[in-house]
């Protein structure tokens, strides 16, 4: 067995391993499914076991698993299990948006927190992706909510947003007028552009990327391409303040205030005067159109991949364990 870093001798690690010693693969697989945590690395366990391609797909049909595909192998829980987590989810949606109508959503880390059993991060994007095409639930970017819950603008709030979003979009988007600079274009007044802005960005149409200066979200997430491109083509990873405001054609000011935008929120980290980008966070700025939908939330399968046996291109994961770990 994988020791878990911490909290081996609990009694949901001891029942753990009493499962796994079982040299039934279906009793030990289903003994396992129905103790903390509630989920098993498939490809891990069918690996363990040496079973061949055609003993997986049994397994799991005999099991009636329910298959989540991530980038580091298939996770699988049971369908009482997978029933209990989507039931959890919608009741935390909605009491969310009872709360606070005026938000666009719940972060998607912060729902995965909330919810028991509480899936891996890339299992539970993935998960969330499935529903998603069931049209169960909602994805914008980084905020997960219901599909009928909307945030929606006063008709004259419509009309003055109208105005506003020329102003941030075409070639000024790497530098779009801050809100007393609009608020004067418009002849209008600077604290109602500010309310407006405030409401438009918390539908995730816009992020205030410093005090009173906003920006489409296309353009941030496009600023995070730049900015993943610069370091990608960098022999070390990492890029400065410079090479990425010759990027935008704009001032260095508004360059370093947009990096800094991206430090606070983790997309960068900042070592001196150079930067690199933590990809495992690029996902808060990323448009819904940009998220990978190619692998299926429920129906995947481990069998027949060129790592399946050998573990070759697995990475860690959050909270500091390999795919080959179970979680303490």
């Amino acid at each position: 067995m994988r020791p878990p870093a911490r909290k081996r001798r609990t009694p949901e690690r001891l029942g753990q391993l009493a499962a796994c010693a079982l040299k039934d693969p279906a009793e030990s697989l289903a003994t396992l499914l129905a103790r903390v945590p509630y989920f098993v690395d498939f490809s891990a366990f069918a690996r363990d076991r040496a079973l061949a391609d055609g003993e997986s797909e049994q397994l799991a049909r005999e099991l009636a698993l329910v298959q989540i595909a991530t980038p580091v192998g298939v996770i699988v829980v049971s369908e009482l299990t997978s029933k209990r987590l989507d039931e959890n989810l919608l009741v935390a949606l909605a009491a969310f948006h009872a709360n606070s109508p005026d938000l666009p959503g719940l972060g998607m880390e912060r729902l995965r927190l909330q919810l028991e059993p509480r899936l891996p991060a890339p299992a539970f994007a993935a998960h969330l992706r499935g529903l998603a095409r069931a049209q169960a639930v909602a994805l914008d970017g980084a905020w997960v909510r219901l599909p009928h819950h909307s945030v929606k603008l006063t008709s004259g709030d419509e009309l003055t947003w109208a105005r506003v979003w020329p102003l941030l979009a075409g070639d000024c988007r790497f530098r779009p007028p801050r809100v007393r600079d609009v608020a004067a274009l418009l002849s209008g007044s600077e604290a109602d552009v500010r309310r407006l802005m405030k409401l438009i960005a918390r539908m995730g149409k816009v992020d205030e990327v410093a005090h009173d200066h906003f920006f489409l979200r296309e353009t941030v997430a496009e600023m995070a391409a730049i900015m993943l491109d610069l370091a990608n083509a960098a022999a070390d990873g990492q890029f400065t303040a410079a090479e990425f405001r010759d990027r935008l054609y704009s001032g260095r000011k508004v360059a370093i205030q947009v990096l800094e935008f991206f430090d606070r929120h983790g997309v960068t980290l900042r070592r001196g005067d150079r930067r690199r980008m933590n990809k495992h966070r690029l996902d808060l700025f990323r448009t819904s159109t940009e998220a990978d939908h190619s692998r299926s939330g429920r129906e995947a399968s481990p069998v027949g991949r060129p790592d399946f046996k050998s573990g070759r291109g697995r990475e860690p994961v959050s909270g500091g364990f390999d795919s080959h770990s179970l979680p303490p």
